[in-house]
């Protein structure tokens, strides 16, 4: 019998080692795993670290996958539970934030990278520079972080466009912590990974095991295994609401199964359907953008999904290679990790590999 996934296997196989050190493809539709398939190895040799075969198993630093399987998810449990609105002011949950220009933004603007808080802040090399890299993870750390993301000056009208930002993510770690008074992780597991029975997702993820590495930090003046790769993250301690996530891509399918569950009809598991189909309402967009909340679409003519992308999808990137994409009629997920920052964020091939791979997994998918 043909494989219809073997030119998406050549596909992932042929890239390792060019594009990245080191992969794993899930797609699955339902509860039905079609493919799940690794390539690679975890690092390239001489860079003082361990160098392992990737497997199904092999735990990837998910970068921004945290903004909408972790902080999203979050708070969609919170909103269904009405502890918290999505047109709730920040300044209602989150009180160093009153009596400034951000005191008024709401969940929804956040979400929705509507809010004018600019892009990026190196607020970590920063706090490094200044007290030195054992700032990682103390109250100061902390302190410091919120105080300077509270300060930042917005780039524009908030609710009239959309521009991608950390640092909205950012505020709404926090807002979640004050919110529960637990640390964002510790929220994180209680409301989803427990309750789904996941056990190899986490922020900071545990000592040894297969892990892919990241970069060669120049702040850290090392290359990053099993330590979160975003320097903003670090310095919060790897527990933070843009990034800091770990995870294999059987977990992340598990995230992904529990919005698809609530976004169906019958809308089952420990999301809320009416708050899942609220983040995924397309018509509540500004302007033209893809976002969603906590999520993106298919940029029409440029999409990292491939030219043949079903126009309905709603997925995320991650600056360190990977990326989710959901087809949610069908409950199709098509789940890519790789560490393509081994050992320089130099490598941009992935750019041209993505839309490749995944116009593959759809003509895959067309004759199954």
């Amino acid at each position: 019998m043909v494989d219809p996934f073997r030119p998406v296997r050549d596909l992932l196989h042929d890239a390792a080692g060019d594009v990245y050190p080191g992969a794993v493809l899930l797609v699955a539709r339902g509860p039905d795993r079609l493919i799940i398939e690794p390539a690679g190895y975890t690092a390239f040799p001489d860079q003082g670290i361990s160098v392992a075969t990737v497997t199904p198993d092999t735990v990837f630093d998910l970068a921004s996958l945290t903004k909408p399987l972790a902080t999203t998810a979050v708070l969609a449990t919170l909103a269904a539970e009405a502890v918290v609105t999505l047109d709730d002011p920040l300044s209602r949950h989150l009180p160093e934030t009153r009596e400034t220009d951000k005191a008024g933004l709401t969940l929804r603007q956040l979400l929705a990278h509507a809010s004018g808080l600019p892009a990026w802040r190196p607020f970590g090399g920063d706090l490094a520079k200044t007290h030195g890299v054992a700032v990682a993870g103390t109250p100061l750390a902390r302190e410091q972080v919120l105080k300077s993301l509270v300060a930042q000056s917005l780039t524009f009208v908030p609710g009239t466009r959309c521009v991608y930002s950390d640092m909205g993510f950012l505020l709404l770690g926090f807002l979640v912590e004050a919110v529960c008074g637990q640390p964002l992780d510790r929220v994180f597991r209680d409301r989803l990974t427990r309750p789904l029975g996941l056990e190899h997702v986490s922020f900071v993820p545990p000592p040894g095991g297969n892990v892919a590495a990241t970069e060669h930090c120049p702040t850290r003046k090392r290359v990053l295994q099993a330590e979160v790769h975003d320097d903003n993250a670090w310095v919060l301690g790897g527990v933070a609401g843009h990034a800091g996530l770990f995870g294999t891509a059987t977990d992340v399918h598990g995230l992904c199964r529990a919005f698809l569950a609530a976004h169906a009809p019958s809308g089952t598991g420990p999301l809320d359907h009416r708050v899942v189909r609220e983040l995924w309402d397309r018509q509540k967009a500004p302007g033209n953008s893809t976002w969603v909340l906590g999520f993106d679409t298919p940029t029409p003519g440029n999409s990292s999904a491939g030219s043949n992308a079903p126009a309905t999808l709603v997925g995320h990137l991650g600056f360190t290679g990977t990326s989710f994409w959901l087809e949610p009629a069908s409950g199709t997920a098509v789940i890519l990790l790789t560490n393509r920052v081994h050992p320089t964020r130099e490598n941009e091939s992935i750019r041209q590999f993505r839309p490749r791979l995944h116009d593959a997994v759809w003509k895959a998918l067309a004759i199954i």
